[in-house]
């Protein structure tokens, strides 16, 4: 295939003269994952979800949601006191709640 490729004129491809095959695929490539542009709406629903992402209370609550994930996942154990199982298995289901609830 590329001896037919070295074949054919520049201009074919739609690269100009002086511009060798890989340049035209880098521009190309460039072209085609950042050359387009998005719906304006798009944009508003970006910057909302950024506004929110971006909230230091957001990433408060990520944090405190690892430190209690670490804290149960510490208390939990063999042989544990069956209230301590049950409360253990209760701020799960309030953590799931919380964590998809968000």
């Amino acid at each position: 295939m590329a001896l037919y490729l070295s074949v054919l004129p520049a201009g074919w491809f739609g690269y100009e003269k002086g511009m060798n095959k890989k340049e035209f695929l880098k521009e190309k490539l460039m072209q085609l994952l950042f050359g387009w542009e998005c719906h304006p709406y798009w944009y508003k629903i970006a910057h909302i979800i950024e506004l929110f992402i971006m909230d230091a209370f957001v990433d408060l609550f990520i944090t405190l949601c690892i430190v209690l994930n670490t804290v149960f996942m510490a208390l939990d154990h063999a042989d544990m006191n069956p209230s301590l199982a049950i409360t253990l298995k209760y701020g799960n289901y309030v953590r799931l709640h919380f964590a998809f609830s968000s």
